[in-house]
């Protein structure tokens, strides 16, 4: 759990948008993964096998909000790691570059949160987590070229939203 904790609430993080949602949704995976150790039968990466427990726990908590009909995420909170920690303040401190980033920021968020779960899901462990598009099939339970065709579109809808940024 140690080794895998932090990249399981990441991927969920990424799914949910929430992040007490993404720590209660890597609570019940692991629960689920402990409850289900017996039937990992070591065919693939234990890596693999809780990805795949942690990405329905989070796809099922997806439905059922939808079911539930709430639409709207709340954003408040980042990620615990900031991309640009490591730039002089003179670069991160610029009131231009900050607003800028913040566009971006939001534009990109909005468009993530509007995609499926699906779509949403494949493109974060692909893009997030470096996953193989084989990996991924194996995690969401579909075909390679069902993963290939989400990740298209979920980067193809992206690029749409953004255009008038760049």
């Amino acid at each position: 759990m140690t080794t895998y904790h932090q990249r399981i609430y990441g991927v969920l993080f990424g799914m949910v948008r929430n992040a007490e949602d993404a720590k209660e949704l890597a609570q019940q995976a692991w629960i689920k993964a402990w409850n289900k150790l017996d039937t990992f039968k070591g065919d693939s990466d234990f890596y693999t096998w809780v990805y795949r427990i942690a990405t329905f726990t989070g796809l099922d908590f997806l439905r059922k909000r939808k079911r539930l009909q709430e639409t709207e995420l709340l954003d408040a909170v980042e990620p615990a790691r900031r991309v640009d920690s490591h730039l002089p303040p003179s670069v991160t401190s610029r009131p231009d570059h900050m607003a800028q980033k913040s566009e971006v920021r939001e534009v990109f968020e909005a468009s993530l949160a509007k995609l499926s779960p699906e779509h949403r899901t494949a493109l974060v462990l692909r893009e997030v987590e470096g996953m193989s598009y084989d990996e991924i099939a194996e995690v969401m339970k579909c075909r390679k070229g069902t993963v290939m065709s989400r990740i298209f579109y979920a980067r193809k809808s992206i690029q749409e939203d953004m255009k008038d940024l760049i």
